[in-house]
């Protein structure tokens, strides 16, 4: 019931939006997904592979083209009618599924599970409107993770491959996915009694053949390409962009709000100036050359990543591609995504309220995050947080939360939860209000 309810919420308001061009990364997908049929013959060889994406969600719309061509479908409602599956099965089903992996004493009711439907409208009713790979892999995260957690059958380790291995092609910023998938299997393995049970050795066999036979498309494409046989898209060239960006940049949007044409919204960052200057061609190469900047100036790089946190949690707005620029409109959307985010803070760090949880299997919900830690690294869009998002929502909307104030006759001290949580706010809100105004300071528009 409640996949249907947001399901057609998140419909109702794709339509509403009206049609949307699809920009860049958005376009592009739609584009690639043309390109598998050549002289009337399917092939994922004929895959135009340019070494930035996948085949995975390129494929998928190519399914979910030719499925709203036979209806007689526009483009932009067969993309709407999909988005809106992908957020009500995210919000309705599985991110309360991992949940439920996670905090088994945790239950979740259809209110619930509304509820986290409508922090997703709130926050991200913009990404309705195109084909973008990012709630697509967030919902294979989920499935691999949820099949993790809740069977040791032989189809949920070919589940658990497959999903993991997809959702690395779709975003290969989740390329912890998979060894995680491996590593929860092989604690299940090793807590468990049956280790002794020769089909454990089976289920392995079935989740690396899924694993394979997922990557297997990429891989012979790259190899036809470039002469590679890596099944993680993009390869060196994507890594190392993301890492330069990463250094020139605290944040990147794009407008195309503008009359002419669209534009690079980008948030320079000024420590890493001498950094790049210090580089052959001003690029980073390769993930070794980016370790040892790391190690040669952690206090600079330290802020580097701090700042990509704050400025991908930061709201500014819901829609991958901006036609407004900021206003006071966008503040309290802002501070309520942040705000979001210091209470799951507050709910993890305060013993009374973690523990009105029960037992929490913490590696499920860190290999969630783990999605994520790769992007801090780079150009931070506040996309490429979204695991991390959907986790804080998660924690805040869960039941059990006690009072800050403790019961009358405690004396002073019934005071002090209250005291810590508003401490704790000034805090948080004062490192977030330096953060993001440093990064407005600093917006340079610059051609598309």
């Amino acid at each position: 019931m409640a996949f249907v309810v947001a399901f057609l919420a998140f419909l109702v308001t794709a339509l509403l939006q009206g049609q949307k061009p699809f920009y860049y990364d958005s376009g592009a997908y739609w584009a690639l997904s043309e390109t598998f049929v050549k002289a009337g013959h399917f092939s994922f060889l004929n895959f135009e592979n340019t070494d930035l994406r996948g085949y995975g969600l390129p494929f998928i719309y190519f399914l979910l083209r030719n499925a709203g061509e036979f209806l007689g479908l526009a483009d932009a409602t067969t993309v709407a009618i999909f988005n809106a599956a992908v957020f009500a099965v995210v919000g309705a089903v599985l991110a309360p599924r991992l949940s439920r992996v996670a905090m088994p004493n945790v239950g979740w009711g259809l209110g619930r599970r509304l509820l986290l439907c409508a922090v997703l409208w709130i926050f991200w009713r913009g990404f309705l409107n195109y084909p973008m790979s990012d709630f697509v892999a967030l919902a294979l995260a989920l499935v691999a993770l949820c099949a993790v957690g809740s069977s040791i059958s032989t189809p949920a380790f070919a589940l658990a491959g497959a999903s993991a291995a997809l959702a690395l092609d779709v975003r290969p910023a989740y390329f912890l996915l998979v060894p995680i998938v491996v590593i929860l299997y092989v604690w299940r393995w090793y807590a468990g009694d049956e280790r002794r049970d020769r089909r454990w050795i089976l289920r392995f066999a079935c989740l690396a053949a899924a694993v394979v036979v997922v990557s297997l498309p990429q891989s012979l494409s790259q190899h036809d390409r470039y002469g590679s046989w890596t099944p993680l898209p993009g390869g060196s060239g994507l890594v190392g962009l993301q890492y330069t960006d990463g250094l020139l940049l605290q944040r990147y949007d794009t407008y195309v709000g503008g009359s002419e044409t669209q534009v690079q919204m980008n948030y320079l960052d000024n420590d890493t100036k001498g950094i790049l200057e210090g580089l052959e061609s001003g690029q980073v190469k390769s993930t070794g050359q980016y370790a040892r900047i790391v190690v040669e100036h952690p206090v600079t790089l330290a802020g580097v990543f701090l700042r990509h946190l704050v400025n991908g949690l930061d709201q500014r707005y819901d829609t991958p591609y901006v036609e407004h620029l900021e206003g006071a409109a966008n503040k309290p959307f802002r501070v309520a995504g942040f705000l979001l985010v210091f209470l799951a803070l507050v709910r993890i760090a305060w013993p009374r309220s973690r523990r009105r949880l029960g037992p929490i299997s913490w590696r499920y919900l860190v290999a969630l995050l783990l999605c994520s830690v790769s992007s801090i690294a780079s150009a931070v869009e506040t996309r490429f947080l979204l695991p991390v998002f959907l986790l804080a929502a998660i924690f805040v909307l869960l039941p059990g939360w006690p009072s800050p104030v403790y019961p009358v006759g405690s004396g002073r001290s019934r005071y002090l939860p209250l005291a810590a949580i508003v401490i704790a706010a000034v805090v948080f809100f004062g490192v977030v209000a330096i953060v993001v105004s440093g990064a407005s300071n600093s917006l340079v528009l610059g051609p598309g």
